[in-house]
């Protein structure tokens, strides 16, 4: 049996910037998601939606689209 200290539930945006940071900080979060990939609403935008337009949806902290 493997034992974890942190779990973070939901690989959206919240989750997979938590889990960035955590891993900055010496963490090893394991990630949990009832979908089938990690990224939430970013998986599901229109290409249209970027910093350009009003929207301002961000790229996730060290993941550069």
């Amino acid at each position: 049996m493997e034992e974890t200290e942190v779990v973070v539930i939901g690989a959206g945006q919240a989750g997979l910037s938590s889990a960035y940071f955590l891993r900055r900080f010496g963490s090893e979060p394991v990630v949990l998601d009832a979908a089938g990939g990690a990224g939430g609403a970013w998986r599901h935008r229109s290409p249209s939606l970027t910093m350009d337009k009003v929207h301002g949806i961000f790229d996730l902290p060290g993941l550069a689209r």
